[in-house]
């Protein structure tokens, strides 16, 4: 509808001529007729009044009269155009450029954190697809426009006299002015979602907005969330700035540098900025500045990532600010909504709104296990930290603590553990205990020690206490680290003992050290004696003898672990100590003795294994029978034993002894001259091993494999299995991998024959720690 068609509606309704109408508006039958006819579309304002007060139009009439006649007075230029220039450097941002040029038209929501590149993305997709909009592309930045309307009508072509006065007009303009065109509209740091509902262009366009909110109001958006950049990607860029020879030169430190940027577009940006404006600085430098001050050292010029920080936390509620600032004390990445309640003292729901509301900032990320806190963002929340949040650190401590213990004791208990119970019961299963487990066993070292700092004593132990058998179906290095800080707590003997003994385990058991493990397990047995603290003996011995049967003692071994069978307490386990005589007797080379002990173990387990702890004893215990049965040349029942053991590791999720049951059946198939299913099982053990990360369980298997090859005579796999576990020694580099790795080489060389497979069934690595409980 124009102007002159709705002015001659008026007209006639109102029985005027246009002689009349002239007579009483003062203006020509000449301009009345070029308005009516469209051959003048835009009168003046004077004209407009004077038009309208001789109609007599009502308030409403007179409005839109008013609106065509100043649309008329604007015609866009087209194309519009006040995109800003685009980062030639942006990587890592393929997937989402691909989105944005699949939306013909609509709208799109890019949201993330402060620094992760959303300006460059958006501008680069608006450059990328000028084609597709021949009315133009319009960029505007809400965070710096004070009348973002007006400026939108100016870039469209508006003069500043013919822009309404009243926001009302102004919008309406704005929809006449886009409707129907094909443009293309950024509009950058969005806020609210009333700011797109009123500046978006016309369906038909496409609409890009930026925003630290997700903007979840939005009705029919597509939302691209953009996190940091891959490690890759950010090396990448930080090349793009400082020069691909600089990085090149020292790709340690590259790695270093974004890892410590936690590969946001920002913080790297700046690094990148500071070293390519300091040529003569290697990259080690800065690396140790940020190490030293963190967000203090990413600042460069204009750039500073604290500040982008600030604007994403300065309009927030005054609690979602407090749960922000005691985020700084979190242990590890990740935040569930009852820790944050414990940090905060909220309720869980208050808590849950709170980081919600955070993660509508991009100051949080939900995921499946709660919400993520990026490194560079926790940092600058711990800088907030003052002396009133000291107590939130303890609770938070304790709480996790407690948790531990709760998790723990779902996995069973033995001895003197079974002192420990929980205080509350937060897992509905043990599944649920179980992922939380597997989310906080890495951390727990660090746990450990700040709760030592706060004299949270009592808790530590309890919770090194409760982990035993968590930690035996998930074995690992951590553990050594765990109950050594956890003996400085262990004040009360039975504690002592008991901590001792796990140490013991994992020093023979994981670490391989059978000398230090049987000091350690002496001294816990003459605490248990001194103190007649002996409710835990029976574990003790059962580990002492086999960290005697790892310094070649086999008769002492035998001797300790009669003993501990003597010493347990309840029948499951006895029987587990009945089968770890069977590895001895397997090992003091009497296989049919040690077959009959694990089948006669195996039958009474089978009768109550339910629990994790019955499963992953009932599994050692086939497995173990498994290798005894392939000494007696039975290597079909070895196979049935070990294919049992499978299942029942499956059953308890033990992925790690998964992964040896398969090495284990390996052997047996090779016994039974099964080549191919022998090489079968090998490739299961190791991508299992490498899926665990269980460095020396992949070197094993991958020189196991060579072995096999070299024996088919295929000498170029036999190569390209050594190669690869080669690459695994340096990779994993410690000193056992590097004594491995020496082997290998002469092996390559020519000069030595590999014999890991024939001899895998008396290696340690193939007796799993006959004591892991």
């Amino acid at each position: 509808m124009t102007f002159g068609v709705r002015l001659l509606r008026h007209r006639k309704s109102a029985g005027l001529s246009q002689e009349e109408l002239s007579e009483r508006s003062g203006v020509s039958v000449r301009a009345i007729s070029d308005m009516e006819r469209g051959r003048a579309r835009s009168p003046q304002r004077r004209t407009t009044e004077a038009l309208l007060d001789a109609l007599g139009l009502d308030e409403r009439d007179r409005a839109e009269l008013r609106r065509l006649a100043r649309t008329g007075r604007v015609a866009p230029a087209s194309p519009v155009w006040s995109l800003p220039l685009y980062v030639a450097d942006l990587v890592g941002r393929d997937a989402e450029l691909d989105v944005l040029a699949r939306k013909p038209h609509g709208l799109v929501v890019v949201h993330g954190a402060a620094g992760s590149g959303k300006t460059s993305l958006a501008v680069r997709a608006a450059h990328l697809l000028e084609g597709r909009f021949p009315d133009g592309q319009l960029f505007i930045d809400l965070e710096g426009a004070a009348q973002p309307l007006q400026r939108l009508l100016k870039d469209l072509g508006v003069p500043a006299e013919h822009v309404p006065e009243d926001v009302n007009g102004q919008t309406r303009l704005y929809r006449s002015l886009t409707a129907g065109k094909r443009l293309l509209l950024v509009l950058d740091g969005a806020r609210t979602e009333d700011e797109i509902r009123t500046l978006r262009a016309d369906p038909g366009c496409l609409t890009i907005v930026t925003s630290r909110h997700r903007l979840a109001g939005v009705p029919g958006a597509t939302w691209l969330r953009l996190g940091g950049l891959t490690e890759p990607c950010a090396v990448e860029l930080l090349a793009s700035i400082v020069g691909t020879d600089r990085v090149d030169a020292d790709p340690a430190n590259a790695r270093r540098l974004v890892r410590l940027c936690g590969t946001s577009p920002l913080a790297l940006r700046i690094a990148g900025n500071r070293l390519a404006s300091r040529p003569r600085w290697p990259l080690s430098h800065l690396v140790e500045q940020i190490e030293e001050r963190r967000l203090a050292a990413l600042t460069a010029g204009d750039l500073d990532v604290r500040g982008a920080f600030e604007v994403s936390l300065a309009h927030l509620p005054d609690l979602a600010r407090l749960l922000f600032r005691r985020l700084g004390l979190l242990v590890g990445t990740h935040v569930t909504p009852d820790l944050a309640a414990e940090l905060a003292g909220l309720t869980t729901a208050e808590a849950e709104q709170a980081l919600d509301e955070l993660a509508d900032v991009s100051l949080l990320d939900p995921d499946d296990r709660g919400y993520a806190m990026h490194g560079l963002v926790r940092t600058f929340a711990n800088g907030l930290i003052d002396a009133t949040d000291a107590g939130a650190d303890r609770r938070m401590l304790a709480w996790l603590l407690e948790t531990t213990v709760a998790a723990g004791v779902l996995f069973g208990q033995t001895g003197d553990a079974r002192r420990v119970s929980p205080r509350r019961t937060p897992f509905p299963d043990v599944a649920t205990g179980r992922r939380w487990l597997d989310a906080h066993r890495d951390l727990l070292p660090e746990i450990v020690e700040r709760a030592q700092a706060k004299d949270l004593h009592d808790e530590v132990a309890r919770a090194a206490i409760a982990l035993s058998h968590y930690a035996a179906i998930e074995p690992g290095l951590v553990w050594e680290r765990v109950y050594r800080l956890a003996l400085a707590s262990a004040r009360e003997p039975w504690q002592e003992v008991v901590v001792l003994g796990q140490l013991g385990w994992v020093l023979f058991d994981v670490a391989h050290r059978p000398g230090p493990a049987l000091e350690v397990l002496t001294r816990a047995a003459r605490v248990a004696e001194e103190s007649g603290e002996t409710g835990h003996l029976g574990w003790v011995w059962l580990i002492a003898s086999a960290a005697h049967s790892g310094l070649g003692h086999f008769d002492e071994a035998e001797r300790v672990c009669l003993k501990a069978i003597d010493s347990m307490h309840e029948p499951m386990d006895e029987h587990y100590a009945r089968s770890v005589l069977g590895v001895l007797w397997r090992l003091m080379d009497r296989p049919i003795a040690a077959v009959t002990a694990h089948e006669e173990v195996a039958k009474e387990q089978r009768a109550y294994a339910g629990t994790i702890y019955e499963l992953s004893a009932l599994g050692r215990t086939l497995g173990w029978l498994g290798l005894a049965l392939i000494d007696v040349d039975r290597p079909d029942e070895a196979v049935a034993a070990l294919t049992e053991a499978e299942d029942v590791y499956k059953r308890a999720q033990m992925a790690s002894w998964l992964a040896t049951t398969s090495w284990h059946r390996a052997l047996a198939h090779r016994a039974a001259g099964r080549l191919a299913d022998s090489d079968e099982d090998l490739g299961r053990a190791l991508t299992g091993f490498r899926a665990i990360g269980d460095g020396a369980g992949e070197i094993e298997i991958l020189r196991a494999l060579a072995d096999s090859a070299e024996s088919r005579g295929d000498q170029s796999t036999e190569h390209r299995h050594l190669r690869d576990a080669l690459a695994a020694c340096d990779r994993w580099d410690t000193d056992a991998t590097r004594e491995i790795a020496a082997e290998v080489r002469k092996r390559l060389a020519g000069g030595q024959r590999s014999t890991v497979l024939r001899n895998a069934s008396a290696s340690n690595r193939s007796e799993p720690g006959g004591t892991s409980r």
